[in-house]
């Protein structure tokens, strides 16, 4: 079978291992996106630039996180088809992501230039940063096709099972990053725009290294310009699987917006402190976007080829694995919360509450480093709507009233208790289904790709 990476037989650790530890570098690197935006703002500006990235940063998740749901859809749907050995079918479904990632991208440029200002009030952005927040908005959303278009191309490596090919890609485009902060941040003093200016020509070196990468990378997948188009059938399996992926990962991000809202309401350092407190919260938990987007390639590549066995088996190997990662991570930042919160902002207020944010989050990274295999399965074996069902009761039940409730009680600190009531309350739901063997459900929806 012609596919980078075969995970349907030999050592499962290996094949976990082989996936994930690529995408555990990329979304660690890509995660500094952001956070490097705010060390150089935080050092060579002030405050107020450093809330306006701060505030930008749950805002543009919700697109990122959209992408990735999508992506799901993509990996699934090409990793069921390669499973089963349908070459061709992978071939058409493939220039169907093409075709639905362009349109997305258009709509997604539009809306976001149109609605900046309407977005920034809805999350409470403070005065004093709320130009600067609108310079960097702007600039992101005038490169959003960029983002959607490496995204995808990640997303079609992976699908073949080639974690690694995108990798390379990701880590030019990051250090690309760094060196336009220093000349954009550092040396012209462009505060928050160029932190912008900088991310989105990031982007488009990671469109053009990832795409000629994969023009000639030798994959099973060949892609024309003159082939892109919407096969039907393709273009409903990717929205079965990546619209409840996306819609979840959304009311994730959107509880998460309003928990960034609370945090605004308690004043510019508390704004700040929350933005560093939450870059280094993703920084901490790389493990969970990695065994997600591992474990739903693994699931759906062995559901494919009918083994099932092999599949739960897998599952629990990457909770080993990943959760074991996260609550290395807990105890590190935990004892050094206050030096690593300081390395992004000088202000004493803002080291303080951030640190005060951390000690409470720390305790949601084996959570989150859990929830990520255990999605990722679920959504590999076509269970899609348990995604959903979670979504709803963790983020919009749970968390988004636990924000103002913890808030009201404990000051800025009870924002953190919010960050732990989302991922506690999935990873008892998705256990409860797995446990059940509810996960069954959905192989057949896996088989009629």
């Amino acid at each position: 079978m012609a596919r980078s990476h075969d995970m349907t037989s030999g050592s499962i650790w290996r094949s976990l291992l082989g996936f994930s530890i690529p995408i555990m570098i990329s979304n660690l690197v890509q995660s500094t996106y952001n956070a490097v935006d705010m060390l150089f703002v935080g050092r060579f500006t002030g405050t107020e630039s450093l809330a306006a990235v701060s505030v930008c940063g749950p805002i543009l998740n919700v697109m990122i996180i959209t992408l990735s749901g999508m992506s799901a859809g993509v990996l699934v749907v090409i990793s069921g088809l390669l499973g089963a050995g349908d070459i061709k079918q992978a071939q058409d479904a493939a220039h169907t992501s093409v075709a639905l990632y362009a349109l997305m991208a258009a709509v997604m440029t539009v809306l976001g230039l149109l609605f900046v200002p309407q977005i920034l009030r809805l999350v409470q952005t403070p005065a004093a940063a709320m130009p600067e927040a609108k310079r960097y908005l702007y600039t992101v959303f005038a490169g959003t096709v960029f983002t959607f278009g490496y995204n995808l191309i990640g997303a079609l490596q992976r699908g073949l099972g080639n974690a690694a090919a995108s990798m390379s890609f990701v880590l030019i485009s990051s250090a690309a990053n760094v060196v336009l902060d220093a000349v954009f941040i550092a040396w012209l003093g462009m505060g928050a725009f160029g932190a912008a200016l900088g991310t989105v020509l990031s982007q488009v070196a990671a469109f053009v290294i990832g795409t000629v990468q994969f023009a000639r990378g030798g994959a099973a997948l060949r892609l024309s310009a003159r082939a892109v188009r919407f096969h039907k059938k393709h273009l409903k399996n990717i929205l079965l699987f990546g619209v409840p992926t996306a819609l979840n990962e959304v009311m994730v991000n959107l509880a998460m917006l309003t928990v960034s809202g609370v945090a605004n309401s308690f004043g510019l350092a508390s704004s700040a402190a929350y933005g560093v407190g939450s870059r280094i919260n993703s920084l901490a938990i790389f493990t969970d976007g990695a065994m997600n987007q591992t474990m739903s390639a693994y699931a759906s590549q062995n559901i494919g080829a009918g083994r099932q066995k092999r599949a739960l088996e897998g599952l629990w190997k990457a909770i080993i694995l990943s959760a074991g990662a996260a609550l290395g991570t807990s105890l590190l930042v935990l004892a050094f919360a206050s030096e690593f919160s300081a390395c992004f902002d000088s202000d004493p207020a803002v080291i303080e509450q951030s640190a005060a944010f951390l000690r409470v989050t720390v305790w949601s990274y084996p959570l989150f480093a859990t929830v990520g295999p255990l999605i990722g399965f679920i959504r590999g074996t076509g269970n899609v709507e348990a995604s959903l069902l979670v979504g709803v009761v963790a983020q919009l039940c749970c968390r988004v009233p636990a924000s103002f409730l913890f808030s009201r009680w404990m000051g800025f600190p009870g924002v953190g208790v919010a960050v732990l009531v989302g991922p506690l309350v999935s990873v008892s739901i998705y256990l409860w289904y797995i446990l059940t063997r509810r996960w069954h459900r959905g192989l057949a929806r896996v088989a009629r790709l």
